[in-house]
């Protein structure tokens, strides 16, 4: 089944899987952005994620559905320094 976000998922997965040794795959990464509380065996991934991903994917995330703006501000406000260009965007839209 074919959802309105796998294209940014997967981009974001790629980009995520190119630079750690530890790789994650879709549903687990978007089970982690889902989560009340991050499995720790992947906050390195949700972290590595805030910092990489473009501001245009996540919104193309959101739009398609797989996660909230409030989500990913909740989880950059654990992740990413108060200043981050990121966190202020996902701030203003949560």
């Amino acid at each position: 089944m074919t959802t309105g976000f796998d294209r940014p998922l997967a981009s974001a997965v790629a980009h995520i899987n190119a630079s750690t040794r530890d790789r994650i795959d879709a549903a687990s990464l978007l089970a982690a952005l889902r989560a009340e509380v991050v499995p720790p065996e992947h906050e390195h991934h949700v972290r590595d994620f805030l910092y990489e991903t473009e501001v245009e994917t996540l919104s193309d995330l959101v739009r398609g559905g797989a996660v909230s703006y409030a989500a990913l501000a909740r989880l950059a406000q654990r992740y990413l320094p108060a200043a981050h260009d990121t966190r202020t965007w996902l701030d203003e839209r949560a």
